[in-house]
């Protein structure tokens, strides 16, 4: 159930591509501790499960590995869940997936590179297969990524912490699936490191939250160091219950 997407949207996968032969997007973001916390406990909340990982990259994150299997994969073997991986820019995973449903939807640092005439079209898509979770993580950093001989970077489209948290919220306030929306929207500003993270959610279980929650703080009190150049405050952190 492929969507409709625009001439500008396979231009870019196309300046993306070239991109990615050289070693961009490694798909590892969602190791980020505050990104793994969020989707990973959803993961757990609801096994066992079967995500989609809409803009994988290469799928560095599943791979497996007998003496420390990465991330994404040890969860999923952890949980008895299922994955499924897409990415235009990847020969690997290209093929847009046939399912109609998925109970998870991941989409980690993806939507930025969306133009925004695609935008609608992609989470219109989202939440069309979506059943049961989903975590959206969309950067706000104005500098990422230069294009080869021309204008831009791959991070095409910016929006506020504010913009975004709208525009889900038109999503979100129809479904009755819990909804993570983080951005790394820092200080108002589009200029910044990319490494900040804030949390907004929808229609979550209050014992789900809290798990999350109680899993930040501890990261706080024993990793210290990691939390000060990822930082995840209370004040950026919207916990609608």
């Amino acid at each position: 159930m492929e969507t409709s997407f625009s001439l500008t949207h396979k231009e870019y996968i196309e300046k993306n591509k070239k991109l990615a032969n050289e070693g961009a997007f490694s798909g590892m973001a969602l190791q980020e501790w505050h990104k793994d916390t969020c989707w990973s406990s959803m993961v757990e909340y609801f096994s066992p499960t079967h995500w989609l990982d809409y803009g994988c990259g290469p799928g560095y994150a599943y791979e497996w590995i007998e003496e420390d299997p990465r991330r994404a994969v040890a969860v999923a073997l952890n949980t008895d869940s299922k994955f499924t991986l897409y990415d235009p820019c990847h020969e690997k995973h290209n093929v847009f997936p046939t399912e109609k449903e998925f109970p998870g939807v991941m989409c980690i640092d993806v939507i930025e590179h969306i133009p925004e005439t695609d935008t609608k079209a992609t989470l219109d898509y989202l939440f069309s297969v979506c059943t049961e979770w989903m975590f959206l993580f969309i950067s706000t950093k104005r500098t990422a990524r230069a294009f080869h001989d021309e204008d831009g970077n791959t991070h095409c489209t910016l929006k506020t912490r504010d913009e975004w948290v709208s525009i889900i919220n038109e999503y979100a306030s129809k479904v009755d699936f819990p909804v993570i929306l983080a951005t790394d929207y820092q200080n108002n500003t589009f200029d910044h490191n990319g490494k900040y993270m804030t949390y907004d959610d929808w229609n979550m279980p209050a014992d789900l939250q809290e798990i999350i929650k109680t899993k930040r703080a501890n990261f706080e009190r024993v990793s210290p160091d990691m939390f000060k150049e990822q930082p995840w405050h209370l004040t950026e952190s919207n916990f609608n219950v």
